[in-house]
């Protein structure tokens, strides 16, 4: 009688899974893939941003990257107009909705060697450690950074969330890719054509269309702030939502010390700085504007992350009223962001500044 062998689902199960992993890694690791990633999903704006930082001409021996999000409102352009008198090139890689956790790994993409800058400047909300948000937890940082992230990371970067439901997504982004992109590579195939005309432009004309993107050149100016009655006038143009959006921005008690998120910072930070230590690089923070109008009687804490930082000598500090003077709604095209007008000026006080942080004011570098 002929006896079979029941048949090993174990084994079954992880060939299975080596063959899932081995063609999403065909795919989705080689390269070629993230090269035609939608420049408008999450992952394929990054990857623009960071791919013409990579490309970007290097004309001068000291290059100051800015990084960030939405709100570092430096403008390349308008820095480098100035390049005779701070003797520095800038450029940005700053993303809407990008994290300190996202910055480590941007960096580590564009600078893989950790000597490519003279400076980083990284532009902060606040010294302080006050959020309302737990940025430990954030999911869209997993879009970001599915592209950066590679099994060295598994362990840093799987681990750095805390919920076994992030933990599984930051599994799916380090191993199996495809899953991430799921959305995009039904879009693609759906309309390949289409996605290859649209790449082909951004790789020729993004370059030159971030450079030289003008900015809202509408203002709040005119808005009125009754901070008793917790009330706010804005200007007739500013439509329903964003009036909601500047009402709990502006009109809202700031947000409390979050033990959190100082340890956040001071891992996702602290990262950062040890890339660059040792290295010529200076790692400069900086507090942005903080809005178009700032409610009277805020109190700066005496000491935090960025400021014990500081204190080390690991990072450098900006002054963090060096830019009080822009806190005016004529410089605000919303209650976050600074139209074009406020961005020059940002602009150029920040490289100014920046120059004589790194001692090239006094003629003697």
């Amino acid at each position: 009688m002929l006896v079979t062998r029941p048949p090993n689902v174990a084994a079954r199960l992880i060939l299975a899974v080596a063959f899932f992993f081995a063609l999403d890694a065909l795919v989705f690791r080689t390269g070629w893939y993230t090269f035609h990633l939608s420049p408008v999903s999450t992952a394929g704006y990054l990857q623009s941003s960071l791919w013409i930082e990579e490309d970007r001409p290097l004309k001068y021996p000291r290059q100051v990257l800015a990084v960030g999000d939405s709100r570092m409102g430096l403008k390349p352009r308008v820095a480098n107009a100035l390049t005779p008198e701070t003797r520095l090139q800038f450029a940005s890689i700053a993303v809407p909705g990008t994290t300190p956790r996202c910055w480590y790994y941007m960096l580590r993409e564009v600078d893989p060697d950790a000597n490519r800058y003279a400076a980083i400047v990284i532009g902060l909300d606040t010294y302080d450690d006050h959020t309302y948000e737990n940025l430990n937890e954030r999911e869209l940082d997993i879009n970001y950074l599915t592209p950066l992230v590679g099994l060295i990371d598994f362990v840093p970067f799987v681990f750095s969330y805390r919920d076994w439901t992030r933990r599984m997504d930051a599994t799916e982004a380090i191993l199996f890719k495809g899953l991430v992109y799921q959305r995009d590579v039904q879009e693609f195939l759906g309309h390949p054509r289409t996605r290859f005309e649209v790449v082909r432009w951004q790789r020729e004309n993004g370059p030159a269309a971030a450079y030289n993107a003008v900015w809202e050149r509408r203002s709040l100016a005119g808005m009125v702030v009754d901070w008793n009655s917790r009330t706010l006038a804005l200007p007739e143009w500013v439509d329903t939502q964003h009036r909601q959006i500047a009402e709990n921005l502006l009109l809202s008690d700031p947000p409390p010390y979050s033990a959190e998120y100082a340890r956040y910072r001071s891992r996702w930070f602290g990262a950062i700085l040890d890339r660059y230590r040792g290295s010529r690089t200076k790692i400069i923070f900086l507090r942005l504007p903080r809005g178009p109008v700032v409610r009277p009687g805020l109190v700066d804490d005496r000491s935090s992350t960025i400021r014990e930082f500081a204190d080390a000598g690991r990072a450098l500090l900006m002054d963090q009223h060096t830019f009080d003077r822009l806190e005016r709604p004529e410089l605000f095209g919303d209650a976050q962001h600074l139209n074009d007008a406020g961005a020059t000026e940002l602009t150029t006080i920040l490289a100014e500044e920046v120059s004589r942080m790194l001692g090239l004011q006094d003629g003697t570098h």
